[in-house]
């Protein structure tokens, strides 16, 4: 999902101060919210179903110790088939 850890990390790094809260943004199907619940730790999850519901825009914001665990994230979330992290 992410190209270049080292440099997504440097980025972080730059633009926050550690611990920090963290927006994640996602695009799914709907029957993939529960896996990406459970992926998230149950992180309280933001739902918005598209027009025709074939989709669902998630957000969740979650308060990381580093940009380890920003980029540990979204290597768990690209386990979803078709995720799509924005």
């Amino acid at each position: 999902m992410i190209k270049d850890n080292h440099k997504f990390k440097a980025l972080l790094d730059e633009s926050y101060v550690w611990p920090a809260h963290f927006p994640f943004k996602f695009i799914i199907a709907p029957h993939y919210v529960d896996e990406l619940r459970e992926l998230l730790n149950d992180a309280e999850l933001s739902l918005r179903h598209s027009k025709n519901g074939k989709y669902v825009s998630v957000s969740a914001e979650m308060k990381l110790s580093s940009s380890e665990e920003v980029i540990y994230i979204y290597e768990k979330v690209s386990q979803i088939k078709d995720i799509i992290a924005l």
